[in-house]
């Protein structure tokens, strides 16, 4: 394992702490990943969420899409009981990553409900 991994913003994943790094050369932690880059460092490449296999049978796309937006609800909510009260700019960001897979299995969900399967 890399000491980074990459996501599919401009932000990095610092791993040894799951520090959200965003793309600001003004942030210390992005300069410090700049430097790791320049002295031949490679992050760990972005791993995107699994798609979801869309079953044929309706109750069968209701419970995959249940089980999906559930799994995504249970790591937001993970990462909030793991922010510290003195909520900081690194700690947002975390945040805000988690709730965009949320919301985008949220709408995964839906759209596979509106779809009807291929005959």
């Amino acid at each position: 394992m890399a000491d980074y991994q990459l996501t599919n913003t401009a932000s990095v994943i610092r791993t040894s702490d799951g520090t959200i790094i965003p793309n600001d050369m003004r942030n210390a932690d992005r300069m410090k990943y700049q430097v790791w880059l320049d002295e031949g460092g490679v992050p760990d490449p972005h791993v995107p969420l699994p798609v979801p296999v869309v079953p044929a049978d309706a109750n069968a796309r209701i419970d995959a899409g249940v089980m999906a937006a559930l799994t995504a609800a249970q790591s937001v909510r993970d990462t909030l009981h793991a922010i510290p009260s003195n909520l900081s700019a690194a700690n947002f960001q975390q945040f805000l990553l988690q709730a965009k897979i949320l919301s985008d299995a949220f709408v995964a969900m839906l759209q596979a409900q509106a779809t009807p399967p291929p005959e």
